[in-house]
């Protein structure tokens, strides 16, 4: 048996091809099985084919003279089908392009259920104007979610050696406050522990644990949402609090009307269950503990959503570099300093708004007088050049979030050699937020470049910087924040 049989999460189906059947509507809005396959594999698209007597459109020209074009295509929001071994798939906005006696399909995700306990699975759907059933609950696993719940799943052991151990006895207490469940009025999210045991072989017992979050909708939503509301902000939310690209292992759901779990395939989507080990929660080194912590995932979720939604700055800028994996400092520090600006520009909109009202008014005055003092052309130089809008400096943003955390990195950034060659190159007086501002605009203007390795040196430091302020934003008090250093 292999090492993932024994796992106490386990696939329901294991990433490969199978054979199936696929029912495939035609214009009249009938459906015709048609034999073909599947190929499932981790972090793509599902893809397949069918084959024999395919659904092509012909062209009459006339009497008896028919013609055919290749290829053909043909797009449905659902597509459903039958395993060999009596399982069921439902291929979601699926497409398919024709070629004589073979279709190639594709599609956006694939959920397969388990075969039926009595006869063939029931494919049965409406034809291809219907809509995907819609998902009542989710269970999935991502990489540190043991980490970021902070309980262990055993609590105590004991063995012979141990002072209360007995004689040739090896004892284990299972944490019973492993868990912790957080609601909603829209949702329900439970971060808990599948437990296996493996005690009747008598060369070996073994007590092992999957960390799995489930989250259970008040109202059903289509998968895609489900997606983008809930699981990915978590996993973009655990990325955060270690510092890491995290990774989607598994997913399967439970849709309206139906009994089946649908285990579901698709990008983002290693199909690689774990067990919990210590050593990699160490690794992780997560500075959400939601349990000792009492913080709610399901809070964090949900204003992360929250300010995805109204395209906030951080959350947008930060949040799609979360999992780019090798990219160039560069870029990264580039990324790193506009999530910054905008952040302090979405925190500081109102004052931001009374200066603009208040520049408007100096502005029209100045001009006003101008006009009364200037000759003409002195005057359209300056109505030409004089700014409509304060001046705004990066320096002041820097500075401002630089220093506004429990934990102040500015003496490490002024440390780096980066920071000191900016400065040793300028004849003013630069600030460390100043020689940030002068490599952004040189890098961003593409005026020079500088060492990837002092680049990084820096982009470090930054990144702890921007990984306290999303948490400081999400609502995680300040000794989470404060984890967030590289002393941490």
């Amino acid at each position: 048996m292999s090492d993932k049989q024994k796992l106490p999460l386990n696939l329901i189906y294991e990433p490969e091809t199978y054979l199936c059947s696929w029912l495939v509507p035609n214009e009249a809005g009938d459906e015709r099985e048609i034999p073909g396959d599947l190929t499932l594999r981790p972090l793509h698209r599902p893809t397949g084919q069918i084959y024999g007597d395919v659904p092509l459109q012909h062209t009459e020209h006339s009497p008896g003279v028919i013609s055919t074009s290749f290829p053909q295509e043909i797009n449905f929001p659902i597509l459903h089908g039958r395993l060999a071994n009596g399982g069921s798939v439902i291929l979601l906005d699926a497409h398919i392009q024709l070629w004589d006696k073979v279709g190639l399909i594709t599609g956006a995700a694939a959920l397969l259920g388990k075969p039926a306990f009595f006869g063939l699975a029931d494919i049965s759907g409406a034809p291809a104007v219907a809509a995907p059933p819609d998902v009542t609950s989710a269970t999935f696993q991502i990489t540190a979610l043991d980490a970021a719940l902070g309980v262990a799943p055993i609590k105590n052991v004991s063995h012979p050696n141990h002072p209360d151990g007995e004689q040739d006895r090896w004892a284990a207490t299972v944490n019973a406050n492993a868990a912790g469940t957080w609601s909603t009025e829209d949702a329900e999210l439970t971060v808990s522990y599948y437990q296996r045991m493996r005690a009747l072989d008598p060369c070996e017992f073994n007590l092992a644990f999957s960390p799995v979050a489930t989250v259970k909708l008040s109202d059903p939503k289509p998968l895609e949402v489900t997606l983008n509301q809930y699981i990915e902000p978590l996993r973009k939310i655990l990325s955060i609090a270690t510092g890491k690209p995290q990774e989607l292992s598994y997913l399967h759901v439970e849709l309206e009307g139906r009994e089946n779990k649908y285990q579901v395939f698709g990008t983002g989507i290693t199909q690689s269950p774990f067990a919990s080990s210590t050593t990699a929660i160490k690794a992780h080194n997560s500075v959400i503990r939601a349990l000792p912590d009492g913080l709610s995932l399901l809070d964090l979720v949900t204003q992360w959503s929250r300010y995805a939604a109204e395209h906030h700055p951080l959350v947008e800028t930060y949040g799609a570099m979360l999992h780019a994996r090798d990219q160039h400092p560069r870029s990264r520090y580039l990324l790193l300093i506009q999530a910054m600006e905008g952040l302090y520009g979405y925190e500081n909109k109102a004052s931001d708004e009374q200066r603009q009202a208040t520049h408007t008014v100096n502005y029209k005055v100045a001009l006003a007088q101008a006009k009364n003092d200037l000759d003409a052309e002195t005057f359209k130089f300056v109505k030409k050049y004089l700014s409509k809008k304060p001046s705004v400096s990066l320096d002041t943003a820097l500075d401002a979030l630089l220093t506004g955390l429990p934990v102040n990195l500015m003496d490490q950034l002024s440390a780096t050699d980066l920071v000191k060659e900016v400065q040793a190159a300028d004849t003013t007086d630069l600030t460390t937020a100043g020689a940030l501002r002068v490599v952004r605009n040189n890098l961003a203007h593409g005026n020079r470049g500088y060492d990837p390795y002092r680049l990084h040196e820096v982009v470090r430091l930054l990144e702890f910087i921007v990984r306290g302020h999303a948490l400081r934003i999400l609502g995680c008090p300040e000794p989470v924040i404060s984890r967030v250093s590289p002393a941490e």
